[in-house]
Protein backbone atom coordinates (compact mmCIF):
# COMPACT_ATOMS: atom_id res chain seq x y z
CA UNK A 1 0.00 0.00 0.00
CA UNK A 2 1.06 3.73 -0.75
CA UNK A 3 -0.83 6.71 -0.43
CA UNK A 4 -1.34 7.21 -4.02
CA UNK A 5 -2.90 3.50 -4.44
CA UNK A 6 -4.79 3.95 -1.06
CA UNK A 7 -6.80 6.81 -3.03
CA UNK A 8 -9.72 6.38 -0.17
CA UNK A 9 -6.93 7.05 2.62
CA UNK A 10 -7.74 10.53 2.62
CA UNK A 11 -5.37 12.84 4.93
CA UNK A 12 -8.58 13.69 7.18
CA UNK A 13 -9.66 9.42 7.61
CA UNK A 14 -6.00 8.78 8.34
CA UNK A 15 -5.90 11.82 10.95
CA UNK A 16 -9.14 9.75 12.31
CA UNK A 17 -7.38 6.42 12.68
CA UNK A 18 -4.81 7.26 14.29
CA UNK A 19 -7.02 9.03 17.00
CA UNK A 20 -9.22 6.23 17.28
CA UNK A 21 -6.34 3.96 18.21
CA UNK A 22 -4.46 6.87 20.41
CA UNK A 23 -7.82 6.93 22.42
CA UNK A 24 -7.70 2.79 22.78
CA UNK A 25 -4.81 3.59 24.62
CA UNK A 26 -2.35 2.95 21.02
CA UNK A 27 -3.91 -0.38 20.43
CA UNK A 28 -7.18 -1.92 18.83
CA UNK A 29 -8.45 -4.88 16.92
CA UNK A 30 -8.41 -5.07 13.64
CA UNK A 31 -12.38 -5.39 13.48
CA UNK A 32 -13.05 -2.73 16.36
CA UNK A 33 -10.79 -0.25 13.64
CA UNK A 34 -12.55 -0.70 10.72
CA UNK A 35 -16.14 -0.67 12.89
CA UNK A 36 -15.13 3.06 13.93
CA UNK A 37 -14.07 4.02 10.43
CA UNK A 38 -17.17 2.87 8.82
CA UNK A 39 -19.88 1.91 11.69
CA UNK A 40 -22.88 -0.56 10.11
CA UNK A 41 -26.52 1.27 9.86
CA UNK A 42 -29.51 0.35 8.72
CA UNK A 43 -31.56 1.70 5.80
CA UNK A 44 -35.08 1.25 5.51
CA UNK A 45 -34.94 -1.74 7.44
CA UNK A 46 -32.15 -3.32 6.37
CA UNK A 47 -28.35 -3.64 7.38
CA UNK A 48 -26.36 -1.82 5.10
CA UNK A 49 -23.12 -3.97 3.18
CA UNK A 50 -19.89 -3.54 4.55
CA UNK A 51 -17.19 -3.80 1.93
CA UNK A 52 -14.09 -3.03 3.55
CA UNK A 53 -12.54 -0.81 1.08
CA UNK A 54 -12.77 2.34 1.89
CA UNK A 55 -11.08 1.11 5.43
CA UNK A 56 -8.80 -0.90 4.24
CA UNK A 57 -7.74 1.75 1.90
CA UNK A 58 -7.27 4.15 5.13
CA UNK A 59 -5.48 1.62 7.14
CA UNK A 60 -2.96 1.38 4.42
CA UNK A 61 -2.33 4.96 3.98
CA UNK A 62 -1.60 5.35 7.74
CA UNK A 63 0.34 1.99 7.76
CA UNK A 64 2.23 3.32 4.82
CA UNK A 65 3.33 6.55 6.76
CA UNK A 66 3.83 4.17 9.71
CA UNK A 67 1.48 5.65 11.82
CA UNK A 68 0.20 1.99 12.64
CA UNK A 69 1.50 -1.11 12.18
CA UNK A 70 -0.43 -4.90 12.27
CA UNK A 71 0.39 -7.10 15.33
CA UNK A 72 -1.83 -9.60 14.83
CA UNK A 73 -4.89 -9.50 15.60
CA UNK A 74 -4.68 -5.30 16.56
CA UNK A 75 -3.63 -2.77 15.10
CA UNK A 76 -0.42 -0.72 17.07
CA UNK A 77 -0.11 2.93 16.96
CA UNK A 78 3.57 3.67 16.52
CA UNK A 79 4.06 6.98 16.76
CA UNK A 80 4.00 9.52 19.57
CA UNK A 81 0.66 11.16 20.51
CA UNK A 82 0.43 13.97 17.95
CA UNK A 83 -1.27 17.51 19.55
CA UNK A 84 -3.75 18.45 17.01
CA UNK A 85 -3.93 18.23 13.31
CA UNK A 86 -1.62 20.84 12.01
CA UNK A 87 1.20 18.88 14.04
CA UNK A 88 -0.37 15.94 12.30
CA UNK A 89 0.23 17.65 8.85
CA UNK A 90 3.86 18.60 9.97
CA UNK A 91 4.72 14.81 11.08
CA UNK A 92 3.29 13.55 8.04
CA UNK A 93 5.25 16.26 6.34
CA UNK A 94 8.02 15.48 8.15
CA UNK A 95 7.85 11.42 7.43
CA UNK A 96 7.67 12.15 3.20
CA UNK A 97 10.73 14.58 3.61
CA UNK A 98 12.52 10.70 5.28
CA UNK A 99 11.49 8.62 2.10
CA UNK A 100 14.24 6.65 0.38
CA UNK A 101 14.07 6.39 -3.16
CA UNK A 102 12.94 2.99 -2.99
CA UNK A 103 9.80 3.44 -0.64
CA UNK A 104 6.88 3.57 -2.11
CA UNK A 105 5.49 7.28 -1.20
CA UNK A 106 8.63 8.87 -2.43
CA UNK A 107 7.07 9.56 -5.42
CA UNK A 108 4.69 11.89 -3.64
CA UNK A 109 7.28 14.67 -2.76
CA UNK A 110 9.55 13.68 -5.96
CA UNK A 111 6.59 14.90 -7.96
CA UNK A 112 6.31 18.35 -6.53
CA UNK A 113 10.10 18.75 -6.86
CA UNK A 114 9.72 18.13 -10.67
CA UNK A 115 6.61 20.21 -10.85
CA UNK A 116 8.44 23.43 -9.20
CA UNK A 117 11.66 22.56 -11.50
CA UNK A 118 9.06 22.57 -14.79
CA UNK A 119 7.38 25.82 -13.59
CA UNK A 120 10.66 27.13 -14.57
CA UNK A 121 9.92 26.66 -18.28
CA UNK A 122 6.21 26.36 -18.38
CA UNK A 123 4.57 28.31 -15.53
CA UNK A 124 2.26 26.23 -13.19
CA UNK A 125 -1.18 26.82 -15.29
CA UNK A 126 -0.55 23.39 -16.55
CA UNK A 127 -0.19 21.77 -12.88
CA UNK A 128 -4.42 20.89 -12.89
CA UNK A 129 -4.19 19.71 -16.58
CA UNK A 130 -5.86 16.60 -18.15
CA UNK A 131 -2.22 15.36 -19.00
CA UNK A 132 -0.11 16.21 -15.86
CA UNK A 133 -0.23 12.20 -15.09
CA UNK A 134 1.48 11.56 -18.53
CA UNK A 135 3.85 13.75 -18.31
CA UNK A 136 5.15 13.08 -14.62
CA UNK A 137 5.16 9.10 -15.78
CA UNK A 138 6.92 10.05 -18.75
CA UNK A 139 9.91 11.99 -16.92
CA UNK A 140 9.84 9.80 -13.73
CA UNK A 141 8.40 6.43 -14.63
CA UNK A 142 10.52 3.21 -14.64
CA UNK A 143 9.62 1.65 -17.87
CA UNK A 144 10.64 -1.64 -16.54
CA UNK A 145 7.20 -1.35 -14.62
CA UNK A 146 5.01 -1.92 -17.60
CA UNK A 147 1.69 -0.96 -16.66
CA UNK A 148 2.12 -0.20 -12.92
CA UNK A 149 2.31 3.40 -13.13
CA UNK A 150 4.07 5.21 -10.38
CA UNK A 151 1.45 8.10 -11.29
CA UNK A 152 -1.78 7.84 -13.15
CA UNK A 153 -4.91 10.06 -13.36
CA UNK A 154 -6.56 8.33 -9.75
CA UNK A 155 -3.82 8.83 -8.44
CA UNK A 156 -2.94 12.64 -9.52
CA UNK A 157 -6.52 12.97 -7.40
CA UNK A 158 -5.34 11.61 -4.46
CA UNK A 159 -1.97 13.77 -4.76
CA UNK A 160 -3.24 16.94 -5.04
CA UNK A 161 -5.65 16.03 -2.19
CA UNK A 162 -2.40 15.35 -0.03
CA UNK A 163 -0.26 18.36 -1.70
CA UNK A 164 -3.04 20.96 -0.02
CA UNK A 165 -3.01 19.14 3.39
CA UNK A 166 0.78 19.52 3.31
CA UNK A 167 0.57 23.44 2.39
CA UNK A 168 2.15 22.99 -0.94
CA UNK A 169 -1.18 23.78 -3.27
CA UNK A 170 -4.26 25.20 -2.71
CA UNK A 171 -7.69 23.81 -4.79
CA UNK A 172 -9.41 26.78 -6.84
CA UNK A 173 -12.97 26.99 -8.06
CA UNK A 174 -12.12 26.87 -11.79
CA UNK A 175 -11.77 23.72 -14.24
CA UNK A 176 -7.81 23.84 -13.83
CA UNK A 177 -8.58 23.50 -10.25
CA UNK A 178 -4.72 22.69 -8.47
CA UNK A 179 -2.13 25.38 -8.18
CA UNK A 180 1.24 24.56 -6.58
CA UNK A 181 2.30 27.09 -3.86
CA UNK A 182 4.21 26.67 -0.51
CA UNK A 183 3.48 30.27 0.73
CA UNK A 184 1.95 28.20 3.76
CA UNK A 185 4.37 25.71 4.36
CA UNK A 186 7.07 28.05 4.02
CA UNK A 187 5.68 29.76 7.21
CA UNK A 188 5.50 27.27 8.98
CA UNK A 189 9.02 25.75 7.92
CA UNK A 190 10.37 28.98 9.07
CA UNK A 191 8.69 28.92 12.72
CA UNK A 192 9.92 25.43 12.91
CA UNK A 193 13.55 26.38 11.90
CA UNK A 194 13.98 28.14 15.34
CA UNK A 195 15.26 30.73 13.42
CA UNK A 196 15.65 34.23 15.36
CA UNK A 197 12.42 36.86 14.21
CA UNK A 198 12.67 40.63 14.29
CA UNK A 199 16.09 40.68 13.22
CA UNK A 200 17.61 40.57 9.25
CA UNK A 201 18.81 37.56 8.68
CA UNK A 202 21.52 36.86 5.67
CA UNK A 203 19.22 34.93 2.69
CA UNK A 204 21.53 32.35 2.40
CA UNK A 205 21.25 31.41 5.62
CA UNK A 206 17.38 31.43 5.54
CA UNK A 207 17.38 29.03 2.32
CA UNK A 208 20.17 26.52 3.97
CA UNK A 209 17.30 25.96 6.30
CA UNK A 210 14.73 25.99 4.47
CA UNK A 211 16.61 23.17 1.85
CA UNK A 212 17.07 21.27 4.83
CA UNK A 213 13.37 21.08 6.00
CA UNK A 214 12.05 21.23 2.57
CA UNK A 215 14.50 19.02 0.06
CA UNK A 216 11.89 19.17 -2.68
CA UNK A 217 12.43 23.39 -3.19
CA UNK A 218 15.93 25.24 -4.06
CA UNK A 219 19.27 23.94 -3.13
CA UNK A 220 16.94 20.70 -1.39
CA UNK A 221 18.90 17.45 -2.16
CA UNK A 222 15.83 16.10 -3.63
CA UNK A 223 15.34 18.70 -5.96
CA UNK A 224 18.95 18.17 -6.82
CA UNK A 225 18.16 14.32 -7.80
CA UNK A 226 15.49 15.36 -9.48
CA UNK A 227 17.04 17.87 -11.92
CA UNK A 228 20.21 15.65 -12.68
CA UNK A 229 17.72 12.30 -13.04
CA UNK A 230 15.68 14.29 -15.31
CA UNK A 231 18.20 16.50 -17.45
CA UNK A 232 15.65 19.25 -16.43
CA UNK A 233 17.81 22.38 -16.28
CA UNK A 234 18.18 24.09 -12.46
CA UNK A 235 19.67 27.58 -11.97
CA UNK A 236 21.11 27.66 -8.35
CA UNK A 237 21.76 31.43 -8.70
CA UNK A 238 18.54 32.26 -9.00
CA UNK A 239 15.60 31.72 -6.78
CA UNK A 240 12.62 28.78 -8.30
CA UNK A 241 9.37 30.57 -9.41
CA UNK A 242 7.64 28.84 -6.50
CA UNK A 243 9.75 30.20 -3.87
CA UNK A 244 9.68 33.61 -5.15
CA UNK A 245 6.06 33.76 -5.20
CA UNK A 246 5.48 32.27 -1.51
CA UNK A 247 8.47 34.85 0.18
CA UNK A 248 6.86 37.97 -1.82
CA UNK A 249 3.50 37.08 -0.52
CA UNK A 250 4.73 36.75 2.40
CA UNK A 251 6.31 40.05 2.12
CA UNK A 252 3.09 41.67 0.95
CA UNK A 253 1.53 39.83 4.39
CA UNK A 254 3.83 41.56 6.34
CA UNK A 255 4.99 38.18 7.80
CA UNK A 256 8.49 38.51 6.60
CA UNK A 257 10.36 41.54 5.38
CA UNK A 258 12.66 41.40 1.90
CA UNK A 259 15.58 43.75 1.80
CA UNK A 260 18.82 44.36 -0.40
CA UNK A 261 20.38 47.38 0.41
CA UNK A 262 22.47 49.17 -2.37
CA UNK A 263 24.76 47.65 -4.37
CA UNK A 264 25.74 44.96 -1.19
CA UNK A 265 27.29 41.48 -2.01
CA UNK A 266 25.49 38.58 -1.36
CA UNK A 267 21.65 38.81 -2.42
CA UNK A 268 19.80 36.43 -4.44
CA UNK A 269 17.83 37.24 -7.33
CA UNK A 270 14.04 36.54 -7.21
CA UNK A 271 12.32 34.62 -10.35
CA UNK A 272 11.28 37.65 -12.96
CA UNK A 273 8.16 39.68 -11.63
CA UNK A 274 7.64 42.67 -13.58
CA UNK A 275 4.75 43.61 -11.33
CA UNK A 276 6.35 43.15 -8.08
CA UNK A 277 9.34 45.90 -6.61
CA UNK A 278 10.82 43.07 -5.08
CA UNK A 279 13.33 41.78 -7.55
CA UNK A 280 16.28 40.44 -5.19
CA UNK A 281 17.22 39.76 -1.60
CA UNK A 282 19.92 39.94 0.39
CA UNK A 283 18.24 39.71 4.20
CA UNK A 284 15.01 38.33 5.25
CA UNK A 285 13.40 39.30 8.51
CA UNK A 286 10.89 37.07 9.72
CA UNK A 287 8.23 38.64 12.05
CA UNK A 288 6.62 37.06 15.20
CA UNK A 289 3.56 34.87 14.29
CA UNK A 290 4.68 34.91 10.52
CA UNK A 291 2.55 31.41 10.26
CA UNK A 292 -0.59 32.58 11.72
Amino acid sequence: MSLLSSTQGTPERVWSAIRIVEAEGGRIGRDDLWTWLNPAFVTDGVARQIAGEAERQVIGAASSLEFLKLEAPDYVLTADPLADYEAYADEVHDRLCRTSPDHPDHVMLETFAWLGLKAESSGTDWAAAGDFADRVEADLGNAQTGDARRFNDTKQTAWRRWMGFLGLGVQLPVRLSFHPDVTRRIAIELRRAGLPTGVALPIDAVLQALSQRMPYLDRGTLRARVAAATSIKDDPKRLSHLLSAALRELHDEGRVVLDRRGDATGYVDLAPDPFHEVKSVLTIKILAGSDD
